[in-house]
């Protein structure tokens, strides 16, 4: 059994629950070695085509299905801290009871209170929390109805303060959006952020590396305790939104959406994966294309799924891992022409290989200053041999 070990007969210490040298079955198949198998798959038209009908296929996932509609409409429901104003036609005294007004020449209004109660004059204290305006006005007009014949009543709502969606993570200040009578969805949320054309490098569209960044594209929703990832791209080219409620917090995370350009490349570096998705020629470009002295240009790759696909071998129990390795020969206007349609997925490798002398040759540069020292040394010695000829 896992963090069990029964030794008594090989030492005195026959009871050994949960030692620290005992482990379980998934961390000794962690610790064992993990043989990496890529499949090696050759970028060709058929391939592009292929490609092009995956994503056409492309549906969102269960998981964002189910917290994003395709239209849909909600009703507002007071809470404690909003702002009200009751507006009884015909009798302005119960309109503003306190004859008080703001700066602006505005009444001032009623507060629902921490109980979720509301005061109103003839009316009392009436519960308010958890009610639309419609069904509070008609508490009202019921009970106005005692003293007043057929009273003409208006709910508005004159501050909106009881609820609220939370933003954080990649932005440059975590802020509060409140939710209103219009529904609230996720994309006018984000562009009510202020902090997303704040100071900071991400609000200033920059990153790190000095590439342009590109708009929010992966957020997690927390909802209730659960969290659920959701690509924007894929749920509004599906015709969908996410209307939000109350309390939930979103999570920008756009670290995932990265490219890295590594090896032959003018600039190795990471690139923000574009909104509307990103070519290979695209992201070659951004790197200030290949070095043509060093690289080798029949041989581009792009690595992907390196720990996605895995398999365990029933007889060795070794850790196999499958990623995708993608090549590209870039020789010719074919290849050049296939590079502007395969579309990159964030967390690709973009890898340029060196040509084949290059690699000698950097090594000979790291060997030459040794040989140099040897064969001065061996000089030195000689000439001291020969008394110093």
């Amino acid at each position: 059994m896992p963090g069990y070990s029964s030794d008594g007969l090989n030492g005195p210490a026959w009871y050994n629950f949960g030692a620290s040298h005992e482990s379980t079955y998934q961390q000794k198949q962690n610790q064992q070695k993990i043989d990496y198998e890529p499949r090696l798959v050759k970028i060709t038209p058929s391939l592009i085509e292929q490609q092009n009908q995956k994503r056409s296929e492309q549906t969102v996932t269960p998981a964002e299905k189910k917290v994003s509609v395709r239209s849909k409409t909600s009703v507002y429901r007071l809470g404690p801290g909003d702002v009200l104003q009751v507006v009884v036609y015909g009798h302005p005294e119960l309109t503003n009871p306190t004859q008080s007004t703001n700066s602006s020449g505005d009444i001032q209004g009623q507060l629902i209170n921490a109980d979720g109660k509301l005061y109103f004059p003839y009316v009392g204290q009436i519960k308010a929390a958890g009610l639309t305006t419609a069904q509070l006005r008609q508490k009202i007009v019921t009970r106005l109805s005692t003293y007043i014949r057929d009273p003409q009543v208006d709910v508005r709502v004159m501050k909106y303060r009881s609820q609220h969606v939370y933003i954080s993570g990649d932005v440059s200040k975590p802020c509060t959006v409140p939710i209103t009578d219009i529904t609230l969805t996720l994309l006018s949320a984000l562009d009510q952020c202020q902090s997303l054309s704040g100071s900071g490098s991400a609000a200033r569209g920059s990153t790190s590396s000095g590439a342009t960044s590109v708009g929010v594209q992966n957020v997690v929703l927390v909802r209730n305790g659960h969290r659920t990832r959701l690509d924007l791209n894929q749920i509004y080219s599906a015709g969908r939104s996410v209307p939000l409620q109350a309390n939930d917090h979103l999570l920008i995370d756009d670290s995932a959406n990265r490219v890295f350009m590594v090896g032959e490349f003018s600039k190795q570096m990471a690139l923000p994966y574009s909104t509307g998705g990103m070519s290979l020629n695209d992201a070659i470009a951004d790197a200030g294309g290949v070095s043509l002295d060093s690289a080798n240009t029949s041989a581009i790759y792009v690595i992907r799924g390196l720990t996605d696909e895995t398999s365990v071998n029933s007889e060795s129990g070794q850790t196999i891992s499958r990623p995708t390795v993608y090549r590209l020969n870039a020789n010719s206007p074919v290849g050049l022409v296939l590079a502007n349609q395969f579309e990159l997925k964030p967390r690709d490798i973009v890898y340029a290989a060196p040509a084949s002398l290059v690699n000698f040759n950097r090594a000979f540069a790291q060997i030459t200053p040794a040989l140099n020292t040897i064969f001065q040394t061996l000089l030195i010695y000689s000439r001291a041999n020969n008394g110093g000829l």
